[in-house]
């Protein structure tokens, strides 16, 4: 697989409004940070990654479970239960894109040696979703875009249209708060408890397409459902940020303190 294919022919609208939809969030939690030229290396690195972890980790796997359902499952087994069969695949891109933003800002703070506190973790763990998810919500726009959409598509389809670029609002917010929260879980001593709780939302909020596809959901009770666990992530990370001063431990203290918290 071309890691070039999740990039897409880009677009300047793309990468300005995948810019605008990272930054506000970005700023929020970075503010203020003494190793801002780690944090922007861990951000382009997040960049640089996203196309390349989908085209040699996350795609393979998921083509190699899929192989073996064509293999051994019929077509009307599948689509039966599909709810079921499909939850592995869905399993895989939550794993393996919140195993990755979180190893780049894991790396990147000890690399810098911010490792003081909570605070420190947020910053670089959204570094890394906004680099993560703002290139791939530059991808996404670059295939709205090559599509033809015009202002007479959206008046034809109304908020239908839209629904692409509404999304990618909430779904950058995700990435950034959940990397942050994983990040911050590893800095405080608590790493299997926010990797498996970001895991665990990422995969939900993939999960969603299965039962949109089988027509239990539709579309709006989908966007609403992710948009609620965005809001919830980022405002968890936001409130962790805002509240981590009095109460983070030193990395040290916390590694030898709580290694076997989950």
């Amino acid at each position: 697989m071309n890691p070039l294919n999740f990039i897409g022919q880009p677009d300047w609208r793309s990468a300005l409004l995948a810019i605008l939809l990272a930054t506000p969030w970005f700023l929020l939690l970075v503010r203020r940070r003494t190793s801002l030229s780690w944090i922007w290396a861990v951000l382009l690195v997040g960049i640089i990654l996203f196309p390349l972890s989908i085209a040699y980790i996350q795609e393979p796997i998921q083509n190699g479970i899929n192989s073996i359902y064509a293999r051994y499952l019929s077509g009307e087994t599948i689509q039966k239960y599909v709810l079921l069969i499909g939850l592995p695949v869905i399993i895989v891109s939550g794993l393996v894109q919140e195993v990755v933003k979180f190893a780049i800002a894991v790396v990147g703070q000890r690399i810098s040696r911010d490792l003081k506190t909570g605070r420190s973790g947020l910053a670089f763990g959204a570094a890394s979703g906004a680099g993560y998810g703002g290139i791939e919500a530059f991808w996404v726009f670059n295939q709205i875009f090559a599509s033809g959409i015009t202002l007479a598509t959206i008046q034809l389809l109304g908020v239908n249209a839209l629904y692409g670029f509404i999304e990618r609002i909430f779904t950058v917010m995700f990435h950034i708060g959940a990397a942050a929260l994983s990040t911050y879980g590893y800095t405080t001593g608590r790493p299997w408890r926010y990797l498996l709780l970001a895991i665990f939302l990422h995969s939900l909020t993939n999960y969603l397409v299965l039962p949109l596809q089988v027509g239990l959901l539709n579309t709006e009770i989908v966007e609403g459902i992710l948009a609620i666990i965005a809001i919830a992530t980022i405002g968890a990370a936001l409130w962790l940020n805002a509240h981590a001063k009095g109460s983070d431990m030193p990395a040290n203290k916390a590694d030898t303190q709580n290694t076997m918290d989950f």
